[in-house]
């Protein structure tokens, strides 16, 4: 017999949101975006002991041509809108965005 669906507490004012972020970038870029997203979220260090403060899963879907057939939320439509829309956004060099910073 299936177990019943968790039920939420009465008190908890929590819903789920889903956040959209297009981006492009080098999958090595988008692995560290995950990683800088998920201590925001969490607001501790990625591998910390015990539960995050806030309940959240992340996850990406790719952009390359054998990931384009719809089956990770991508189709041809969608990464051609992201490619013309976001490569047209000037980025500095990454030297100068860490001196920025100060990193």
């Amino acid at each position: 017999m299936p177990e019943p669906p968790p039920q939420q507490p009465e008190n908890d004012a929590r819903q789920p949101f889903r956040l959209v972020v297009d981006v492009l970038a080098t999958p090595e870029q988008v692995q560290e975006l995950q990683e800088v997203i998920g201590e925001a979220l969490c607001a501790a260090p990625g591998e910390h002991p015990g539960p995050c403060r806030t309940a959240w899963s992340i996850a990406y879907v790719g952009g390359g041509a054998d990931d384009l057939d719809g089956s990770y939320g991508l189709d041809q439509q969608e990464a051609a809108f992201i490619r013309e829309h976001l490569a047209q956004v000037p980025v500095w060099p990454r030297a100068e965005v860490d001196r920025d910073l100060g990193l």
